[in-house]
């Protein structure tokens, strides 16, 4: 049974240059250019199987982000915010970030030199 076309990303002005923005940046977590490469590769009409094979990743992961992409892309999040990780669920931190951050003072602090 032939498989149905993933369906097209077609972007905005303002999203292609943000998508171009963050992949060019030297600061952005690689994380996220890949995610940007991804979106801007199917938006420009390659197919999943073509863009895992040019960015090393498997077809899961492009059909992930291409769902992800067009699920958000109606909202008005920020292009930075739609690719970013989901939150997830689990237990809550037990130690707030001020306590994390007062253990590493006291590990630096007590260093046998």
């Amino acid at each position: 049974m032939p498989r149905s076309a993933a369906p097209p990303i077609i972007l905005s002005e303002p999203e292609q240059a943000e998508l171009d923005k963050l992949v060019r940046r030297p600061s952005t977590p690689q994380q996220l250019v890949l995610r940007a490469r991804i979106i801007l590769a199917a938006a420009h009409g390659h197919t999943q199987g073509e863009i895992a094979r040019q960015l090393s990743l498997t077809k899961d992961t492009v059909r992930l982000w291409r769902r992800q992409w067009l699920a958000l892309q109606t909202s008005k999040m920020p292009v930075v915010e739609r690719l970013q990780d989901a939150a997830r669920s689990g237990t809550p931190a037990k130690f707030s970030l001020a306590q994390i951050t007062q253990l590493y003072a006291m590990a630096e602090s007590v260093k046998p030199e």
